[in-house]
């Protein structure tokens, strides 16, 4: 069986390049799933802030009049 010359380098630099290919879908897969948390964290603390903005100004009058 003859193969062309041209098909076997193609299948050697494919594999290479599939596996390169593969880790930087991985590392920009990670980092939109990082930028999505970080997201989620920061509404989550401005929700947070907003519930307990009424406690908080109350607890700092509170410490303001003990003397």
């Amino acid at each position: 069986m003859n193969r062309p010359l041209g098909s076997l380098t193609l299948k050697v630099l494919l594999i290479p390049i599939a596996i390169v290919a593969f880790l930087v879908f991985l590392i920009v897969l990670g980092a939109i799933g990082l930028g999505v948390s970080f997201l989620i964290l920061a509404t989550l603390g401005k929700i947070w802030r907003l519930i307990t903005a009424p406690a908080r100004a109350v607890s700092r009058r509170g410490r303001g009049q003990q003397t």
